[in-house]
Parts: structure tokens; C-alpha cells; sequence
């Protein structure tokens, strides 16, 4: 079963849309607690996305600087999947910054 994180933009003028959409494997679990990144992806829903962009932006740094975190990938899954996650939902969270966080 994959992750699914949204960003959900629900304005007074306009109907309620999501605005950002992207999946991850439940493989990743290990490299996002490494990453400090755990909490700001699984635990954030509800909350307003630019609340966790910095965090986010810090595992994606945490990715980038730690070949080590490699290691806990499991079989079939590489670095580059990770990192490119995170940085589409960094990416996702700086620029729609008033919407709120959906997860499932």
C-alpha cells in the first residue's frame, strides 16, 4: 500500500481543489525517520503546508549529503526515488503554502 500526500487548497471563492498529489512506498519509511523527515510527511495532515516546508527541505539537504542513507533503502528502490519525492513535495509545499496537508 503506497502513501499518498495532498495538497488540498480550499479558498472562500473557489471550490475546494487539490492542488498537489504525489505517492511514495511504505519502503521509504526508514530513509524519512533517518531523514527527520517522518513526522512532516505522515503526521502533518491538516496542517498548513508552509508549517512543514522547512522540514522538508531539511531531509531533502539530509538526502543529498548522507550517501549512508542508502543503506536503509530496501531492494529495488534507489536514492534518486527518495530524493525526488521530497523535493516534489518541498517544491509542492513552498509554492502552495495556504493549502492544507491531506494524507492516506
Amino acid at each position: 500500500m503506497s502513501f499518498t500526500f495532498q495538497l488540498v487548497r480550499e479558498d472562500d471563492d473557489s471550490p475546494r481543489a487539490i492542488v498537489f498529489e504525489d505517492s511514495s512506498t511504505p519502503g521509504l519509511v526508514p530513509v524519512w525517520e533517518a531523514a527527520g523527515v517522518y513526522d512532516a510527511l505522515y503526521n502533518s495532515d491538516g496542517q498548513v503546508a508552509r508549517d512543514v516546508s522547512r522540514r522538508l527541505a531539511y531531509g531533502v539537504d539530509r538526502l543529498n549529503d548522507d550517501p549512508g542513507l542508502a543503506n536503509l533503502l530496501p531492494p529495488g528502490l534507489s536514492m534518486e526515488v527518495a530524493i525526488r519525492f521530497l523535493d516534489n513535495v518541498t517544491r509542492a509545499c513552498i509554492t502552495h503554502g495556504a493549502a492544507h496537508i491531506q494524507t492516506r
